[in-house]
């Protein structure tokens, strides 16, 4: 796999959730362009780098797009503060997680269909959604600070994520299709599979 085609890529998506990802969000359901392309290297580039590529993927997001925690203030009758937190880690290890979920299922997954691409999305999605909320409850209990969903609970920040990551299978659909059209840019081995025995002997003749 070329790492310079997959940076690019995942650069170029991350910006685009970043800056013009809103104009795609109907309430909670908001597709996010970058799990498609993690996705779609999963499920093609040699498995020993598979969760590499993904925490890089996720490393850029945390950088790009910072969060933005409320916390209860004191000052002025208790008052809410935001504060715009940059935290590498929270997808890093989330984008982890989903690429250790989907890793395993290419063997069950036809990779040209846009289906079985958007399915491996959403569990990406899901799975990298519940490990952010997890990571963000442990940082409060240690950190005593807020979360990015406070006032709210962290069971619904993870139903309006998953809500999320359904947005991120229906972008997949389109999104794939237009990044199976670039695959030859990519490098991707191809593996030829050889039958043993006899029937190879035949195919040799």
């Amino acid at each position: 796999m070329r790492w310079s085609v997959y940076i690019a890529a995942v650069l170029v998506a991350a910006a685009f959730d970043a800056s013009f990802g809103a104009v795609l969000a109907v309430g909670d359901l908001r597709g996010h362009l970058l799990p498609s392309v993690v996705v779609f290297a999963l499920l093609s580039a040699p498995r020993r780098i598979g969760v590499r590529l993904a925490m890089l993927a996720g490393l850029v997001a945390d950088l790009l797009a910072p969060i933005v925690v409320s916390q209860a203030s004191l000052v002025d009758g208790g008052s809410d503060t935001a504060e715009l937190l940059v935290v590498p880690g929270p997808r890093v290890l989330g984008f982890a997680l989903g690429a250790l979920a989907v890793l395993p299922l290419r063997g069950l997954l036809a990779r040209h269909n846009p289906l079985s691409s958007a399915a491996a999305t959403l569990c990406f999605s899901l799975l990298a959604a519940v490990a952010f909320v997890a990571i963000f409850i442990v940082r409060g209990w240690v950190l005593d600070g807020g979360t990015p969903w406070w006032p709210g609970t962290g069971g619904g920040e993870v139903l309006r994520r998953a809500l999320g990551a359904a947005g991120d299978a229906i972008l997949a659909l389109p999104a794939m299709w237009v990044l199976a059209r670039t695959r030859s840019w990519w490098g991707f081995t191809v593996m030829t599979r050889v039958s043993p025995g006899l029937a190879r002997q035949g195919g040799a003749g």
